[in-house]
């Protein structure tokens, strides 16, 4: 897997504070990164989209806290595993 984060992280400054705030609150929501992050929700979802495929992030479904949710699974994110030394490393 060859990832040039400091690349990608040049292109987008705000992939860096997606990065930081995933890596500072691991399985942090969808919406609730949105909130931190503070980028609109189109332009966030570009960003996610962009570190999923080249596999920096894992976006993973849970199960909703309260039983009326729990038909729709939540999205959370956190750092690949393989890539979290490089990432810390870069922010």
């Amino acid at each position: 897997m060859s990832v040039d984060l400091k690349a990608l992280v040049e292109s987008d400054p705000r992939i860096g504070s997606v990065l930081r705030t995933i890596i500072e609150t691991a399985y942090i929501e969808r919406q609730r990164l949105e909130e931190v992050v503070n980028v609109p929700h189109g332009e966030i979802e570009s960003l996610l989209s962009i570190l999923s495929e080249k596999m920096v992030i894992l976006e993973l479904a849970s199960q909703a806290d309260s039983s009326i949710e729990s038909r729709v699974p939540k999205k959370v994110y956190l750092i690949n595993p393989e890539l979290e030394q490089a990432v810390r490393e870069l922010i």
